[in-house]
């Protein structure tokens, strides 16, 4: 394990265990009191990248411990997938199988439990494109978790996406879920419609569920991401992190 002290929030990179395997995962952890809230943060489909690990030291900063796991561990990751290609980013993210980003999380959320610094009853599972599908998928299948942030997810996969890797559409999941749920998303796009959030919005109400639904009309999705300036968008960002913290902060009773 590597740590370094990131403004008084300790970094580190190691392994946990993750069912038959172990996962390459990021831990920042804010000098606070303890049992402290705790975030499971899910990556985008471009990884471990630089833009996730400020995530979690902006997190941390806020007094969570974050943990964020790498559900292309096993996949080969950089070393054998052409990370700098959207194609091979896409490609890598289709081929990773829900059922195992979901118990990456799940063990991650075990990996909190074992030394006491985390309080358990309040751990959120926020997520960012991909991760946002993960986010919303892991949230509707655990039941422990307090809240979570789906940013920019997957509503309803393509019939050609439908297989054993991508067995169900998120939207399907709603209903399973135990937890306040807050969705972010950019104006509508050839990815995610105007019918797919109508579509959400509408399970959501008709199950029942705890959530928000916040759509920034003006900034694309991905909009969260100052990595990539083509989608970038300050204010839009800005607004979000706020909302965000804000909604954890109230949820999980911070």
């Amino acid at each position: 394990m590597s740590t370094r002290e990131r403004n008084y929030v300790d970094l580190a990179v190691f392994r946990y265990r993750s069912g038959y395997r172990e996962i390459n995962a990021l831990l920042a952890v804010p000098n606070a009191p303890t049992p402290m809230p705790a975030i499971i943060l899910a990556h985008d489909i471009f990884g471990l990248d630089d833009h996730i690990e400020d995530l979690a030291i902006r997190f941390a900063r806020e007094g969570y411990a974050v943990l964020a796991p790498d559900f292309y561990t096993t996949k080969g990751g950089p070393g054998t997938v052409n990370l700098a290609s959207l194609d091979g980013q896409r490609n890598l993210r289709r081929s990773t199988p829900d059922t195992l980003a979901i118990g990456d999380v799940n063990n991650g959320f075990n990996y909190l439990k074992q030394d006491g610094y985390v309080d358990t009853s309040r751990v959120a599972v926020v997520g960012f494109g991909y991760g946002g599908t993960v986010a919303l998928l892991a949230a509707s299948q655990n039941r422990e978790f307090a809240a979570a942030v789906n940013f920019f997810g997957d509503i309803v996969y393509p019939k050609t996406m439908l297989d054993r890797t991508k067995p169900n559409s998120p939207v399907d999941m709603v209903q399973y879920l135990n937890c306040p749920l807050l969705n972010i998303y950019g104006a509508p796009d050839d990815a995610i419609s105007r019918q797919d959030l109508s579509l959400l919005e509408r399970q959501l109400r008709n199950t029942n569920k705890t959530f928000d639904l916040k759509v920034f009309p003006g900034a694309p999705n991905g909009f969260f991401n100052d990595t990539r300036p083509e989608y970038y968008q300050a204010q839009a960002a800005r607004e979000a992190m706020t909302l965000t913290l804000n909604w954890l902060d109230r949820v999980l009773g911070k």
